[in-house]
């Protein structure tokens, strides 16, 4: 099969000027890139001087946590925003490599519930993706909490000597394997108490195969500065290649974001150290993490049972009603039995169930059994502009493509299409620049060959936009929207790190 697309306004994701151009794709790739009036093809597509350029690529993706990878191959939320490749394994949760073939570490986001586990290591995974099919490039990091916790039995605890050696062995073999590297989660509650000398271990395994280290930092609230200088420390020792995830500049420590933001720039002279970001005021946060740090370092089904108990509850209800932040909206339950949750704020469940607020919490936690997503307006919007024009930033939804009929937060269906209008009007920065911190900066970040830039030999993933929404998109070639409805293609690769 093959597409022309002529008279299209190319952003070839390189952060140059774009050119008129016309673009051959023979099969899964780009043949030629010119003037093409006499080529012929089996399709054309007179864009008429839209914009094209290659699709995007999310690096911060949850489509796994939530395995919507499973029940919503299509990944039709991303296609529409124009996402062709999305990375998983983030925030220390993969859905392998796996040791005894449990999904439990995903319990917080979704449910796993009907997946027949088939697989073990990274290999066998993306080889298992391959035969399911996706619509859309999915590669993985390896989760570090996923090992630790079946290495250690969930418990919270120090690695042995021996058990870490196992976890070095591990990640070895899963970038061998293809993974793209490692992630961790330290402000979730399985990891927050993982030793630095820990990661330093593990991430010199990591920097010694070339690959990526993605932290969800261990405070991004009043200790974010103290994070900040871990984060820099283990690059220092490591010369890793880190990536720091969902770094919204949060309204509350804003001096410490604006002061992070710059030691960030001035640390990237020295070291490879980017961060992800997306154009919206709130941010996800699992609703455990509204439990204060005394009530916390358990695991999930005790930090339930507490939240049960009258002790547990009269110490929290006053922690609540001090601390806990009034805009809140649920997002996403796991329990098909409670998806009339979704979408409902926090203040308008507690006042038709006649709660305080900080009792309508509770009741919430107690319904959910501390499994719910919700979205939280805490972000500081005139910062976080800043943050998308930073040199070292990167965009992406840090959220999931849903099923049609669930609750869609809006990082899931507008993130990219909403940055390239802030750039658009914005004198912060350029739209060359934009489309590149959108494609190639991030391809280049992690190491996905061939893809993020309309060039001929990559990849054909390409977005044709009219007023920066997606009427075409193209992955591998082949056409997963037209004129702005999918297609419902599954031509998808399942990638691996070269």
């Amino acid at each position: 099969m093959s597409t022309l697309i002529k008279n299209g306004l190319v952003y070839d994701g390189s952060g140059t000027a774009p050119i008129k151009r016309d673009i051959l794709i023979h099969g899964k790739y780009i043949a030629k890139i010119g003037t093409l009036s006499r080529e012929h093809a089996d399709l054309v597509i007179d864009v008429g001087g839209a914009s094209v350029m290659p699709g995007f690529i999310d690096v911060t993706s949850h489509s796994d946590h939530y395995m919507s990878l499973f029940y919503e191959p299509y990944q039709e939320d991303f296609i529409r925003q124009g996402i062709t490749t999305i990375i998983g394994g983030n925030c220390g949760v993969s859905l392998a490599p796996l040791l005894t073939g449990s999904l439990e570490s995903v319990r917080e986001w979704g449910s796993e519930h009907g997946t027949n586990v088939s697989w073990y290591s990274i290999k066998e995974f993306l080889q298992m993706l391959s035969k399911r099919k996706l619509g859309i490039n999915f590669g993985t990091l390896v989760g570090h909490t996923s090992i630790r916790r079946a290495l250690t039995q969930n418990k919270f605890r120090d690695l042995t000597e021996e058990e870490l050696e196992m976890f070095k062995k591990i990640v070895v073999d899963a970038l061998k394997d293809g993974a793209f590297g490692l992630s961790v989660g330290l402000e979730h509650t399985h990891a927050t108490r993982t030793p630095f000398s820990e990661l330093r271990e593990l991430v010199k395994v990591v920097t010694k195969h070339n690959a990526i280290y993605a932290v969800h930092l261990r405070n991004t609230h009043e200790g974010l500065t103290s994070s900040i200088e871990e984060t820099i420390e283990l690059a220092t020792e490591t010369n890793a290649n880190i990536e720091i995830s969902h770094l919204q500049p949060l309204k509350k420590y804003g001096d410490a974001y604006e002061e992070v933001a710059k030691q960030i720039e001035k640390e990237s002279a020295k070291h490879r150290i980017n961060f992800d970001v997306n154009p919206f005021d709130s941010v996800p946060m699992l609703i455990y993490e509204l439990l204060p740090v005394w009530f916390g370092e358990e695991s999930i089904e005790c930090m339930h049972e507490k939240t049960l108990t009258k002790p547990g509850r009269e110490r929290l209800l006053p922690y609540l009603k001090e601390n806990a932040p009034r805009d809140c909206i649920i997002t996403h339950v796991p329990d098909a039995s409670l998806k009339y949750l979704e979408g409902k704020s926090i203040k308008e469940f507690s006042t038709r169930n006649e709660l305080r607020y900080e009792e309508g919490i509770l009741k919430i936690m107690e319904l959910t059994h501390l499994r719910a997503t919700l979205a939280v307006k805490i972000v500081d919007t005139d910062m976080l502009n800043a943050f998308l024009a930073h040199p070292n930033s990167i965009v992406s939804t840090n959220s999931a493509s849903f099923g049609k009929k669930e609750f869609k937060f809006t990082p899931s269906t507008e993130t990219f299409p909403a940055f390239l209008r802030f750039a658009d009007g914005s004198k912060l920065l350029s739209m060359e620049k934009a489309v590149e911190k959108s494609t190639s900066m991030p391809a280049q970040k992690y190491g996905i060959a061939k893809r993020g830039r309309v060039e001929e030999g990559y990849f054909a993933d390409i977005v044709i936009l009219s007023n920066f929404e997606p009427t075409h998109v193209f992955v591998n070639g082949a056409l997963a929207l037209k004129d702005g409805v999918p297609t419902h293609t599954l031509e998808g690769m399942a990638l691996k790190r070269t």
